[in-house]
């Protein structure tokens, strides 16, 4: 054999460092154009492509401007069309493989060889059948049945995986439009007040002014005088802490619109637009048989159910044999064959003893021990559900009961904060009794109106305990208007519908759902 020469060992030690070189790593930090256009790609994906707020936002508007701008509400959108794209891929496992292979091949020295026959003599003279350079080419189609049944009930539990998503979102969808519900009338409470408080606020501030200004002069100083300051920087207190909880509900509902930070608005809210839910009409038995037929939850139980079914039927298949069918046609140019190009079939079974007699036990068990605990996680959740189902009706009529309570109230301390105001005027009464008694007055009028907002979140809250599912499904991609009257539409049906004596659940409402998710993919450049 020739021994290397030097010049061999510096070539190949140079081509080994400059390959090392080439590999090296270092930490790069994040310039401050890639973080720039990151921030900029953000703000337009979260606020980007919204119509602006022209006039005051109603009631439909606000729901409407949740489903087609609400981050939150976006992202499990997205994780059903992520869900069913996972589900196309699936179903391409199915099908057989397909392989196409090209070779170049070349050698600096003929394949020359010899052989031995039994007894180590050369049988035969030292000679080729390989060319120096040649090359190949193939294509081959192969099939493994085992396979195609394991990969056939994965995308069965795909499909199963994309309802899950779609559940979600519903589920998501009935918490959006209860909290946006919510927030609306605490922002139409805060629009009311700010009449009112900033006045209120001004003149407490001067009467307390006016305290320290006699406290610094040595007037009054008097235990009446230190308890009349007191109740003044009492009152300023609470006035304060209104104005912070109004300022908190307006920027509430705008995050949950979607609107950027900063976005002016007014709300428009009718003292009629009462939502009149059938469900509290509805006896408890009623409303938790309802429940455990549409809350999106269990569900979603039921589809983990079938998964975990299906999970076991693959634990059995994997036990089973694998039959692999191959067949292909090759090409190659070696000048030294009688036929450069044949086609080629094989039939090969294969079973893996060891994995089917040491695991495939355990394996069938665990699948079996998952689907006896979703079992137990749906009883779990049904107990849960009907407690939520209970609170909720309870609270309901509570809430009912304290909105009445709180008007009756507010009627009250209106009178007599007109009273204190007539008789402060008339130098017949105090300016801390006017103060104390406006004061209180708007506070029970906030109240009021903070009893009917949850008065109504306590209907919303209902309707989502038992899984109301409208008939339609609202597509985001829509015009705001559309999505707006799609909106009035849908509260419309829920304050007038007749509901069936075992729930309103739509099978051809969810399938609907799915094919709407599966076009929705094409929108993702939308966001």
């Amino acid at each position: 054999m020739r021994q290397a020469t030097p010049a061999t060992f510096i070539a190949a030690f140079s081509v080994t460092l400059a390959t090392l070189s080439a590999c090296s790593v270092k930490p790069v930090a994040m310039d401050d154009t890639t973080i720039e256009q990151r921030a900029s790609g953000d703000w337009q994906t979260a606020f980007g492509n919204q119509q602006p707020v022209t006039g005051p936002v109603d009631l439909n508007e606000a729901i409407a401007r949740a489903i087609a701008y609400n981050m939150d509400n976006r992202l499990k959108l997205m994780e059903a069309v992520v869900a069913n794209r996972n589900l196309s891929l699936s179903r391409w496992d199915m099908l057989p493989e397909i392989a196409a292979s090209a070779g170049y091949n070349h050698r600096n020295k003929q394949h020359f060889a010899s052989s031995e026959d039994v007894n180590g003599n050369q049988s035969l003279a030292q000679s080729t059948s390989l060319d120096k350079t040649y090359s190949t080419a193939g294509l081959e189609l192969s099939w493994n049945v085992l396979d195609f049944g394991i990969n056939y009930l994965s995308a069965k539990q795909a499909a199963d995986g994309v309802m899950i998503a779609i559940e979600r979102q519903r589920k998501l969808m009935h918490n959006v439009i209860m909290d946006v519900e919510y927030a609306f009338w605490m922002a139409a409470a805060a629009q009311r007040a700010q009449s009112q408080l900033p006045g209120l606020i001004e003149q407490t501030r001067r009467a307390l002014e006016k305290s320290r200004q006699s406290a610094e002069r040595g007037l009054r100083q008097t235990e009446a005088s230190l308890s009349y300051r007191r109740d003044l920087l009492d009152l300023m207190q609470q006035l304060l802490a209104l104005e912070g909880d109004m300022h908190n509900a307006k920027m509430e509902l705008a995050s949950l619109m979607g609107l950027p930070p900063g976005t002016q608005f007014t709300v428009s809210a009718a003292p009629s637009d009462v939502l009149r839910s059938p469900f509290a009409e509805m006896g408890v038995m009623e409303l938790e048989q309802y429940s455990l037929r549409n809350r999106p939850e269990l569900l979603e139980e039921d589809y983990r159910q079938r998964i975990a079914a299906t999970e076991i039927r693959k634990a059995c298949l994997q036990l089973l044999p694998g039959l692999e069918l191959r067949t292909g046609y090759f090409y190659d140019d070696n000048s030294y064959l009688l036929y450069n190009d044949w086609a080629e079939s094989s039939l090969r079974l294969t079973w893996d003893l060891l994995g089917t007699v040491v695991a495939g036990r355990d394996l069938i068990g665990y699948a079996r021990d998952n689907e006896r605990l979703g079992d137990v996680r749906r009883a779990a959740l049904t107990v849960a559900v009907l407690t939520q189902v209970d609170l909720a009706y309870s609270h309901v009529k509570r809430a009912e009961l304290n909105h009445g309570y709180a008007a009756e109230m507010a009627e009250l301390d209106r009178a007599m904060a007109s009273q204190s105001r007539a008789r402060w005027q008339s130098s017949q009464g105090s300016e801390l009794e006017s103060i104390h008694a406006s004061t209180q007055a708007l506070l029970s009028s906030v109240q009021q109106d903070v009893s009917y907002a949850d008065w109504r979140s306590a209907n919303g809250r209902l309707s989502n305990a038992v899984g109301f599912q409208p008939e339609f499904y609202i597509d985001y991609r829509q015009p705001l208007e559309v999505i707006e009257q799609q909106v009035a539409d849908l509260r419309t049906q829920s304050a007038s519908m007749e509901l069936l004596p075992l729930g309103g659940y739509n099978p051809e409402g969810a399938e609907k759902r799915e094919a709407e998710i599966r076009e929705d993919g094409q929108a993702a450049a939308y966001w």
